[in-house]
């Protein structure tokens, strides 16, 4: 009977399949002029979207670059504008959004916070505040959550937007999104996220997805502003033999033939267990 396959999280990156096309394409998103600066893609599972991930990150990791990794199986995020912004900048080392967001001005003065919320920004013109003290129809509670989630949201894009310029660039890593449990976790990342860098409010940021869906987006108007991949390459014998040599297994192309059709045409996750488990057989031997 075969060992347990190694998960992937538990592989040394220099064991990872390649990938070569999407890690070029990353690198490509890193440069200063690079106009898309995000990537969302969609496989299927064992097509080593989580092993991608980890290659990117460790890219990150060598060139000095900022880095967060979220992984949507781990926990749901509820009242993401806390939760999920807290774990993005508790990884990043930036926490003075929440000391800025909290420091509002009383709530009691709900005409220039209507305001705030309605043009995004604090005002000081009565003429707006009373336009839009008639006009704006908030209870107080929604008001405050409407002004707390503008307030979080600028000082979340300040602290990022510092840091990239700071360090020369920030990646955010979005793993297993089709387990985002609630919707308000995905338009927090729209509102505060992923629309501040499709309208270039927010240089610097680059962000990747990868899940079996994209985020819910229209693919016509995002295919200027982000890398759409859909599905990841399954690999060729040739593909085989050199991941096998990289690990220590010499193939022949026969026995590459074996493994691509035992691996299902090529599944970059399937293969790399086959050959694990040839190496660890050789290894008894």
């Amino acid at each position: 009977m075969m060992d347990q396959p190694l998960q992937p999280e538990s592989v040394p990156v220099s064991e990872l399949v390649d990938f070569e096309d999407q890690q070029s394409l990353f690198k490509k998103m890193l440069n200063s002029s690079a106009n898309k600066r995000l990537m969302f893609i969609q496989a299927s599972g064992t097509y080593g979207k989580t092993s991608l991930l980890r290659l990117l990150r460790s890219h990150c990791d060598e060139q000095g670059i900022p880095c967060c990794w979220v992984d949507f199986r781990e926990q749901s995020y509820d009242d993401p504008q806390f939760s999920l912004t807290m774990e993005m900048c508790t990884q990043l080392g930036i926490l003075g959004w929440l000391t800025q967001a909290w420091q509002f001005p009383g709530m009691c003065n709900l005409a220039e916070a209507k305001a705030v919320v309605e043009i995004g920004g604090n005002v000081v013109n009565s003429s707006i505040v009373n336009l839009i003290r008639t006009e704006v129809h908030l209870s107080p509670e929604e008001l405050r959550k409407s002004y707390m989630r503008e307030r979080l949201k600028s000082a979340f894009i300040s602290d990022l937007r510092d840091l990239a310029a700071r360090k020369g660039g920030v990646v955010c890593l979005f793993d297993s999104f089709e387990n985002i449990s609630k919707d308000d976790v995905e338009k927090w990342l729209l509102y505060a996220l992923l629309c501040p860098i499709a309208s270039g409010d927010l240089e610097g940021v680059t962000v990747v997805t990868a899940g079996r869906c994209w985020p819910r987006i229209n693919d016509w108007q995002w295919s200027a502003r982000a890398h759409l991949i859909n599905s990841l390459p399954l690999m060729s014998v040739a593909d085989i033999i050199e991941y096998a040599k990289r690990v220590g297994v010499e193939l022949d192309e026969a026995d590459a033939e074996w493994c691509w059709r035992a691996s299902r045409g090529g599944n970059p996750l399937f293969m790399s267990m086959i050959i694990k488990n040839l190496l660890a057989m050789e290894e008894v031997e």
